[in-house]
């Protein structure tokens, strides 16, 4: 059976989904955007876009300036990390599907 492309990107965000919540416990909330999904891992909240199927945290976004404590900038480093993590786990589920 031929899958159209969106049928086939659905199975694709439904496989990530699964993914994210099985293996993290992902809160995954469809905030009626389309395009992205509000997601919830531990202490880090960010949105994973259905296009490209990549999750970003908003505390992995690049501290500017002075005058953060050493508390902020080792949770800023640990959202970074978690979230590459997360990605390329993501992209390895995405390697493995057979669709």
């Amino acid at each position: 059976m031929v899958m159209t492309k969106t049928e086939l990107q659905k199975q694709r965000v439904k496989a990530v989904l699964d993914f994210l919540t099985e293996q993290f416990d992902a809160q995954i909330d469809d905030n009626g955007d389309g395009g992205r999904l509000d997601i919830t891992i531990g202490e880090f909240n960010g949105q994973m876009h259905r296009r490209d199927l990549q999750v970003d945290f908003y505390d992995s976004i690049p501290l500017g300036g002075h005058g953060f404590t050493p508390a902020e900038i080792i949770h800023h480093k640990t959202a970074v990390e978690f979230e590459k993590q997360i990605n390329a786990e993501i992209n390895k589920v995405l390697g493995e599907l057979s669709i």
